[in-house]
């Protein structure tokens, strides 16, 4: 990729494959309009409203334990993702009858509810950044958080024409960072890696479901793939949950998301470590890297990139409570 040749690199195997969505989960949303979805075998006979529906499983739900407002907006969450409507869409018609489909999975994802199952593993998808990207157990559930670190960069790289602009996303998941830049900026050359095949067939559906044939992905663990490739940007919102913070973690995240996406050793502090030990390599001359951290993790970042980059202007910058939640590197 030197001298902005964007040819893909041997790392970054062009897809040749093309997936079908055939799963348990229904894994788009407005699911009882698309064809390449698995639909219950028997839609239901049942004629119920949302509104019957929908106060049958708050009470259900409230029933076990689950406190009332936490009942109620995960099933209008729930009901709403299926239909593909906002919350006043919802409440406007919520005495129309319910879709036959929607109806007959209705108690399977009731109990997954109650299981303590997320309402995105459920439902099969998840809102980032005003699109519906497909999660399952494979990978992490989107943040809003993660929406300020994908803002900073879309802000720092400006104009949406003009040179090409190499793009590596570290850890990639769902692929929701680096699609999103892609969607967002067509500057943008899309690069990504991950340790997990499973997480990288799931950023693989969702690169098909917007059409982004040219993004590249490559299973790595941080660069250990990438030889001496170097990339304008690089960003990565990586595991950095130190083990002794596992009682910080809700009981559900605990549960259903992938251990290896949350937890990192030295303190939630290794991947960053990695990371810091490529970043001259792999970063371009008056490149940028971008991280979402931990918020106890702040000033230790800062510290481990300056010692890296001992000439690159680092900046640590806080999330909408307050917390630090970013870093920014500009290599010098």
């Amino acid at each position: 990729m030197d001298k902005k040749n964007f040819e893909t690199p041997k790392q970054f195997k062009p897809n040749t494959e093309t997936r079908k969505i055939m799963s348990d989960k229904l894994t788009a949303p407005k699911w009882f309009d698309w064809d390449d979805i698995q639909k219950p075998i028997q839609p239901s006979d049942v004629k119920i409203s949302l509104l019957e529906g929908r106060k049958w499983a708050i009470a259900e739900l409230t029933g076990i334990g689950m406190p009332k407002d936490d009942a109620q907006d995960n099933v209008d969450f729930l009901l709403s993702g299926a239909l593909n409507i906002n919350y006043a869409y919802l409440r406007a018609n919520i005495t129309r009858q319910m879709p036959a489909d929607l109806a007959a999975i209705w108690p399977q994802w009731l109990a997954k509810l109650m299981n303590n199952e997320p309402v995105q593993y459920i439902l099969g998808h998840a809102p980032f950044y005003g699109r519906e990207f497909m999660v399952d157990d494979r990978v992490l559930i989107p943040r809003p958080e993660t929406e300020q670190l994908v803002e900073w960069v879309l802000k720092d790289a400006g104009e949406t024409t003009g040179k090409p602009i190499s793009v590596l996303d570290i850890g990639t998941g769902s692929g929701a960072i680096i699609q999103t830049l892609m969607l967002e900026n067509p500057r943008v050359r899309g690069f990504a890696a991950d340790i997990s095949s499973d997480a990288l067939a799931v950023a693989e559906l969702n690169a098909q479901r917007f059409g982004l044939n040219y993004l590249h992905l490559v299973e790595s663990d941080v660069f250990d793939a990438l030889d001496d490739l170097e990339f304008d940007i690089i960003v990565s919102n990586p595991p950095y949950i130190a083990m002794a913070d596992e009682n910080e973690i809700d009981t559900n995240v605990l549960e259903y998301e992938p251990h290896t996406a949350l937890f990192a050793d030295h303190a939630g502090l290794a991947i960053y470590e990695k990371i810091a030990d490529g970043l001259n390599q792999h970063l371009s001359d008056h490149g940028r890297a971008y991280f979402e951290i931990g918020y106890k993790q702040g000033q230790q970042i800062v510290d481990m990139m300056q010692r890296a980059l001992p000439n690159a202007e680092v900046t640590l910058k806080k999330d909408f409570a307050g917390l630090d939640r970013m870093v920014r590197v500009v290599k010098g």
